[in-house]
């Protein structure tokens, strides 16, 4: 589930509680059951994603991917561009540089199964973004709720040095990729009859990449300069194992207008500075989306229209940080009669005699084998250092 996607729906689940200053068990309503909106249209040529789906009850949490819409986004000189159906609710379309101008207005409009339209407001493309100045990161030690344990971690920072007639506001959307190792390599494999594995490092190596689910935003609209130092970002902690090895960070910018921005700022503020799920009165966030024949219908979500710019960052420091223990400890065969059932098939070993072959064996979780069983890939990004 995309970055934004997710953020919409754990405010989604605050949205229809209503709140005081007490916490207190509500009466939430099962049948609700809105749009949720995400789209984001850029002026670097290549793929445009929307994403359509259904809000879900606080029973059941999910976001039901919607699959039945006629999607396609309108530039103010008549030109429309239909998006394709990829699944999971993702419509897509791949725009050419000469479709994406600045100063040109485009808006969403789509047709659900039930004949119900919608549309955004038209947003302008603006001008080329600043370019991230500088993008870099420092070692602390934050603490926690337990005032004798705290954390280390690299803590991320921006800069920007943007021209007067430049854009004023900014999002930032954060992807990490990090390489993670698995306890121990596979020597063998049992299935029913014990095999050598032919290449003991295929699962031993591994890379993840996924999006930071926390929303960034900026603007110098108010300042005298367009200028942002020393942003703080992400932070990353050494309670995973994201910085055992190497971590890259990608930081894509995103120009906004001022109506994006207040929507953004608005959820950010959600996010990070509301108390507990039922302490207080969530903001009715409106996005620029509505249905054009009942503007009282609530719809969740943006069409966002922005330039952008990125950069990436890799950090190295794993020999500076302190990391708990893993928990991949082993159990002992001695024999093939002591060989787990077809149920934990295949079953990983490596060889704890002496010689280094043969038994006793050591088995425990595929995960301290296999690192893809955490969810990453065995396949090298193309990027990596």
């Amino acid at each position: 589930m995309p970055a934004n996607r997710t953020i919409l729906f754990l405010w989604l689940a605050t949205f229809f509680l209503p709140g005081c200053v007490e916490p207190y068990t509500p009466v939430i309503n099962e049948s609700q059951n809105s749009l949720v909106v995400e789209g984001l249209l850029t002026d670097q040529p290549g793929l445009q994603n929307i994403y359509i789906s259904r809000s879900s009850p606080l029973s059941n949490p999910s976001l039901i991917p919607d699959n039945n819409c006629q999607v396609r986004v309108i530039d103010k000189n008549g030109n429309s561009y239909p998006f394709y159906l990829q699944g999971d609710g993702v419509y897509y379309n791949w725009m050419t540089a000469s479709q994406l101008v600045p100063g040109t207005a485009y808006k969403l409009v789509f047709n659900t199964v039930d004949g119900k339209e919608y549309e955004s407001d038209y947003q302008i493309l603006p001008s080329p973004c600043p370019s991230i100045e500088s993008l870099y990161f420092e070692i602390e030690t934050v603490g926690t709720s337990d005032p004798e344990q705290s954390l280390e971690g690299v803590q991320f920072y921006i800069d920007i040095n943007a021209r007067e007639d430049q854009t004023r506001n900014y999002r930032w959307e954060l992807v990490e990729t990090y390489e993670y190792h698995s306890a121990y390599f596979i020597q063998n494999y049992f299935d029913g009859v014990l095999h050598s594995m032919p290449d003991p490092l295929i699962y031993y190596y591994c890379w993840y990449t996924g999006r930071v689910n926390n929303i960034f935003t900026a603007s110098t609209k108010y300042s005298v300069s367009n200028r942002i130092t020393r942003y703080p970002l992400h932070y990353v902690s050494n309670q995973t194992s994201r910085l055992k090895i190497k971590y890259s960070l990608l930081v894509k910018q995103y120009s906004i207008s001022d109506d994006a921005f207040q929507y953004w700022d608005q959820i950010r503020k959600q996010q990070q500075e509301s108390g507990g799920l039922y302490e207080t009165q969530p903001p009715h966030i409106r996005g620029n989306v509505y249905n054009v024949d009942d503007p009282d219908e609530l719809v969740l979500g943006y069409f966002n229209v922005s330039s952008s710019s990125e950069k990436r960052i890799f950090v190295d420091v794993h020999r500076e940080i302190r990391f708990p223990g893993n928990d991949c400890s082993l159990d002992t065969i001695n024999n093939m009669d002591e060989m787990p059932d077809h149920n934990m098939y295949p079953v990983y070993l490596i060889s704890l005699s002496p010689a280094g072959a043969g038994f006793p064996f050591g088995i425990g979780p595929r995960r301290c084998f296999n690192c893809t069983v955490e969810g990453g890939t065995n396949i090298e990004p193309y990027f990596w250092e």
